[in-house]
């Protein structure tokens, strides 16, 4: 009999089994659902009074095997068969429950394995001693910890390893990606899998973005409760509650392969995403302890994966040295970060891959400095996985050792290091590898080691580890938080709102449902191209590569259509020998309308992590089959997959049979249905590009490898000189749209007074729709710091999503002062300027009205001075 068998016996023959002593446990040890078989296989079974009695043998074999017994720690879910009185515990609590009339099952919500200050003998320390403030409670534990253990507890991704057995102290993972939705296994219930930050952005809706934060952070709490992993075989590692998300990377160029995981090409636009998803993910119900951790990445300037040069220099993301002025850090590269911490309170960061200015993010001095004085970051800083290693294996900074680049990670303040080299899980790190190397040799001071423990454990106790549970809503999320009809209604809202309508000449949207239509094109069936990347496991019966259960565009429109609907691939994205374009021009003559699903795929050659395009045109035959059945002459739709922009100018201009088109990005689990409900007209599109959309002639344009914002002709739409396709905050509407001022001239100084402005937004078509209102400033001329960085053509300064009946008219209200217009000067200082600012309200579309801020002051302030180094 294995070991945690024969402890299950003994605990049911010690009197576990009391059904008067166990039936009356009123005290919420587990989550309980009647009618339903929990978890997979079981590590002991034996008769039992009730279904309370299996509760607390689950619990009680829990405690017993906490640092052996199973991987995971002992059971994790437990199911009780009424007709036979035999009670089942298990290690998991895996996929959706099974229905079934005689059982009841549950999930034991103290979970010994995740918990300190619990386990008998383990709970008189001083540092579980809740009278205490935290800073003493964390010097207590520190002082007590063997040196030995401590690179452990400071290397990410290696559960079940870094417990503290002799002190009580559980395993803690650190590196859960919630990109878009937890990146997991399904525990009871598979998390919700929102539209991936590229759609997100598209929404241009504040608070979506902190909606969506709120789920994820509850769902991780419910997720990390069941025990839950990554999606690996093995469940490891384990999940941890600090979120290794959002990414508030700029999108600098259309060509990085990370694109969709980023919302957009502005700092401003960036940076609300960024603190408030932040704040969704770490605010809840209990304002006494975080819900999970937000981690900001990548810090700093990321945004290259693998890019050969003209002269066959290969730049990788490990290798690449981003060189950048101290304005384009100030201006560009700083800001939404800068406001994810100081506004979001974000209590984590992830240092890149990648060297900054000839120093690795991960062992950058500078850039501690500016999160933790500057700003007054209070969190803790992860490597990347890989990256402190990258350090003296990639970069060969100053020809340092291993044990040099671990030293100089710790002291430029990178607490925690993740390294993934040799598989998913206990693998070691450089930290586990180093740090006695460095401490032998003098490299490092145990002084060093325990500041970045220190920024660690804090995140453990501000999470509410090392506290009492009975009176923390977060001990208590039940499985049944997964995924609710609230998160799968908030979920298809997202994707709805993502969805963004760029052309559409002679109202070729909506389509009828009463005519046949033909879906064609590599995504017509898509369903894993939709969800983008950074995936757990999506559907609950298959494995962690099924999407089954996703609702592809063609079987949407199906449902939707009072008429036939045809499917035909026509080509795929990257196989030319699969090209088949005259059965789609087939399809299409035999329709009435056609749909054309195209766009970019996951993989090192298109999108994703490892690799950058080299080309912004449609890859494989898909120009070809659009062309063809664009010549076919029926009303034709296209719908763009994408996360970077792709090359469309051949069908926005010079056709005969002018197409819709409407980019969704990657728009998650819901997006085969919101795609069908806006060209079917059951929704209203009102997204707006987040990204400029350059012509295919910009790669000869941009050198990839330089991160100058302003280099002639300029990235982005700042400082974009040339003609773009369609313009970042371009989108249409089903409806029409009046924009109105009221008053457009407003006056501020520099003491923080505010100026008001009220525009009024009337829809003037006969369709309910949202828009989105922007503002944007220039310097008139004659406005400039005494030291002048490069001009841009304009800037965001506010903007808001509305919802205006048909009809009807809403006002939106922006309400700026002096910082709102404040500019970078040439060496990186935050400026204010007195004189006037001239103002942009537009929908990105057809309206456009003009007004003018004026800061009366004296003199240029300098509002924040470009950080030095003490």
């Amino acid at each position: 009999m294995p070991p945690h068998a024969r402890a299950f016996s003994l605990m049911l023959a010690a009197g576990l089994a009391s059904a008067s002593a166990l039936s009356a446990r009123t005290d919420g040890l587990c989550s309980v659902t009647d009618g339903a078989i929990i978890g997979t296989g079981s590590l002991a079974s034996a008769p039992a009074a009730d279904a309370g009695a299996c509760c607390d043998a689950c619990y009680a074999m829990e405690e017993e095997l906490d640092g052996g017994g199973s991987p995971s720690g002992g059971c994790t879910a437990w199911t009780f068969a009424e007709d036979t009185g035999i009670c089942y515990l298990k290690d998991n609590a895996l996929g959706a429950p099974v229905e079934h009339s005689q059982r009841t099952s549950g999930v034991p919500m103290r979970v010994v394995n995740t918990r300190a200050c619990f386990r008998a003998g383990h709970t008189d320390y001083p540092f579980c001693d809740t009278s205490l403030d935290t800073e003493a409670r964390i010097d207590d534990l520190i002082s007590r910890i063997a040196t030995a253990d401590k690179p452990g507890m400071l290397t990410a991704r290696q559960s079940p390893l870094g417990r503290l057995e002799d002190l009580g102290v559980p395993e803690y993972d650190w590196g859960s990606n919630c990109v878009h939705g937890v990146q997991s296994r399904c525990g009871t219930r598979c998390p919700t899998s929102f539209p991936n930050p590229v759609s997100q952005g598209q929404s241009w809706n504040t608070s979506l973005w902190y909606d969506i934060g709120s789920v994820v952070g509850l769902e991780l709490r419910s997720l990390w409760l069941q025990q839950v992993g990554e999606n690996h075989a093995n469940n490891l590692p384990h999940l941890g509650l600090d979120c290794w998300s959002p990414n508030i990377n700029i999108n600098r160029d259309p060509r990085w392969g990370r694109n969709q995981e980023v919302v957009s090409e502005d700092p401003l636009l960036s940076g609300f995403f960024g603190s408030l998803y932040t704040r969704g993910l770490q605010e809840g119900e209990d304002d006494r302890y975080l819900q999970s951790i937000s981690t900001l990445k990548h810090w700093d300037a990321y945004s290259l994966e693998y890019w050969v040069e003209t002269d066959g220099t290969v730049a990788t993301r490990h290798n690449f040295n981003a060189k950048i002025s101290n304005h384009d850090l100030q201006s560009t590269y700083w800001p939404a970060f800068r406001r994810s911490v100081v506004e979001g309170n974000a209590k984590g960061v992830m240092c890149s891959y990648n060297a900054l200015n000839g120093v690795p993010t991960c062992a950058n001095e500078f850039l501690e400095h500016v999160m933790r004085d500057v700003w007054g970051f209070t969190g803790y800083i992860t490597s990347d996985s890989g990256a402190i290693e990258d350090i003296y294996a990639q970069h060969k900074y100053k020809n340092m050792t291993a044990a040099e680049g671990v030293a100089a990670a710790i002291k430029a303040g990178t607490d925690v290091d993740s390294s993934l080299d040799n598989g998913s899980d206990a693998t070691g790190s450089p930290y586990t590898w180093y740090i006695q190397d460095a401490l032998d040799q003098g490299l490092l001071e145990e002084s060093d080691v325990d500041a970045a423990l220190r920024n660690t454990l804090r995140m453990r106790f501000e999470l509410g580890l090392f506290d009492p549970i009975e009176d923390q809503p977060y001990w208590h999320v039940p499985p049944e938080a997964v995924n609710t009809e609230e998160s799968q209604a908030l979920n298809l809202l997202s994707t709805l709102q993502a969805m963004t309508l760029v052309q559409n000449p002679d109202g070729v949207l909506p389509f009828a449902k009463d005519k046949s239509l033909a879906v064609i094109g590599p995504h017509s069936e898509a369903k894993k191209e939709l969800v983008g990347n950074y995936l757990g496991q999506i559907c609950d019966e298959g494995t962690g590569g099924d999407y089954s259960c996703i609702v592809s565009p063609a079987e949407a429109l199906s449902e939707l259509s009072e008429d036939s609907v045809s499917s035909v691939e026509g080509c795929t994205v990257n196989d030319d020998s699969a090209t088949d374009i005259d059965a789609a021009v087939a399809a299409a003559e035999d329709a009435s309308q056609v749909l054309l699903m195209v766009g970019l795929a996951q993989s090192e050659e298109y999108e994703g992590t490892g690799g950058d395009r080299t080309s912004l045109e449609l890859p494989g035959d898909q120009a070809a089959l659009i062309q063809a059945v664009l010549d076919v002459g029926k009303p034709t739709a296209i719908v763009v997959l994408s996360g970077g922009c792709v090359a469309l100018e051949q069908f926005a201009e010079n056709q005969a049979n002018m197409p819709a088109i409407m980019t969704a990005g990657y728009p998650g689990f819901k997006g085969g249905t919101a795609i069908a409900k806006t060209v079917m007209g059951d929704y209203n599109p009102g997204g707006k590009l987040a990204q400029t959309w350059y012509k295919a002639g910009m790669v000869n344009e941009l050198d990839m490898t330089s991160m100058d914002m302003s280099a002639a002709p300029g990235r982005g739409y700042r400082y974009y000189q040339n003609e773009p396709v369609w313009a970042f905050g371009h989108g249409l509407s089903y409806t029409t749209f009046d924009l109105d001022v009221q008053e457009p001239k407003g006056s501020v100084t520099q003491k923080g007074d505010k100026a008001t402005f009220s525009v009024d937004v009337k829809n003037t078509g006969a369709v309910d729709g949202d828009e989105v209102v922007q503002l944007y400033f220039t310097p008139a001329p004659g406005v400039e710091a005494a030291n002048p960085g490069p001009a841009f053509l304009k800037q965001l300064a506010a903007f808001q999503r509305v919802a205006v009946k048909a009809g009807s008219t809403e006002t939106v209200v922006f309400e700026l002062d002096y910082a709102a217009v404040q500019l970078v000067d040439a060496d990186g200082n935050v400026v204010s300027v007195p004189g006037d600012y001239d103002l942009l309200f537009t929908n990105g579309a057809a309206q456009s009205v003009r007004g003018v801020l004026t800061v009366d002051a004296d003199a240029e302030v300098v509002v924040e001075a470009f950080p030095t180094l003490p």
